[in-house]
């Protein structure tokens, strides 16, 4: 198994040389391939961050997406994080051993770092695959511009409202695949019956606002008006919220889970002097949604229809619970 090894929070066009040359090598080995990554997200673990791009089941989608052969996700827990770099390479060999597998060869990215305090070096884990006569190949993540397209670009991104910077950076829209919730109906009086969304705790949030969007129901996309914000016009929410407005749309959507595609910001929210005021934005709004939605759908096709096949895929398979190794001492 030629494994590349990262947080991979969601993998983005950095990580894509990685993946290829992963690819690449399995296929000159004639062996298979996969990432490496974690839950929790290091970052999280250890205090440093405070949400990720993407949950679980979302990581797993992207996977199907980018057509990545298997994800091997280890516990990040107390016990690794004080594995030295030599005794983690080990517990790793050794866990794919008992789970059947063999490490065959390894590609990370040059900024690599593991083991305790992260010491670990890809100079390291270079020497460590040479002593054990397995191939490795060390790559410098891809860059635009002077920037190295990183997971932490993205995240700012998001947090900030850029979600067209989000899909440059990842290759392709953020999304945030949600439940719906019951909410106070009020889209309903104003013309606009909206599904609520519940944000996941966790999980990068996108800043207040309307955007245009894409959602998949039963396989076919819709356009939506996502409002994400606290209501300020009627001023009685005082957390955030997130609920859209499916253009051309009509059914009971409550209790089921939608993967919305986020592609524009439009204005950010403001307070209205009243509903009317706020109804004829919202209509503004939508026809702006509307012209996004279809323009995006038109460009991409291919990204968009193996998408709805990955969305598809996993209902038709029920819960998606990750399967996550804790890592075992290899002494």
């Amino acid at each position: 198994m030629i494994i590349t090894i990262g947080a991979f929070d969601g993998f983005h066009r950095g990580h894509a040389r990685l993946l290829e040359e992963a690819r690449r090598l399995a296929g000159s080995t004639g062996d298979s391939w996969g990432a490496v990554t974690f839950q929790p997200h290091p970052g999280i673990f250890l205090g440093g961050l405070e949400a990720t791009l993407f949950t679980a089941r979302e990581r797993e989608l992207i996977r199907r997406l980018l057509t990545i052969p298997h994800l091997f996700i280890l516990r990040f827990d107390r016990a690794l994080q004080e594995l030295a770099p030599k005794a983690f390479w080990r517990a790793l060999k050794a866990t794919f051993a008992l789970h059947e597998m063999e490490v065959s060869g390894v590609v990370m990215g040059r900024d690599f770092r593991f083991g305790l305090n992260q010491k670990g070096t890809v100079e390291d884990l270079e020497a460590f695959c040479r002593e054990d006569g397995l191939p490795v190949v060390t790559l410098n993540l891809l860059e635009h511009g002077e920037a190295r397209y990183s997971s932490t670009e993205a995240r700012q991104a998001i947090t900030t409202g850029n979600v067209r910077q989000a899909d440059e950076v990842l290759g392709y829209p953020w999304f945030l695949w949600s439940q719906v919730v019951h909410g106070n109906q009020r889209g309903r009086t104003l013309g606009f019956p909206t599904a609520n969304l519940a944000l996941p705790k966790g999980q990068a949030a996108p800043a207040s606002g309307v955007y245009a969007a894409v959602l998949c129901i039963g396989g076919r996309w819709h356009t939506g008006a996502l409002s994400v914000g606290d209501n300020p016009t009627f001023g009685d929410v005082h957390e955030m919220r997130a609920e859209i407005f499916i253009l051309d749309f009509q059914g009971d959507l409550y209790d089921s889970s939608l993967p919305v595609l986020l592609l524009d910001r439009l204005p950010p929210l403001q307070r209205f002097p009243d509903g009317p005021s706020l109804t004829r934005q919202i209509e503004r709004d939508v026809s702006r949604c509307r012209e996004t939605g279809r323009t995006e759908l038109a460009a991409r096709p291919e990204l968009f229809a193996s998408f709805a096949a990955c969305v598809s895929a996993m209902d038709a398979e029920g819960l998606f619970v990750p399967d996550i190794w804790r890592l075992i001492d290899a002494d």
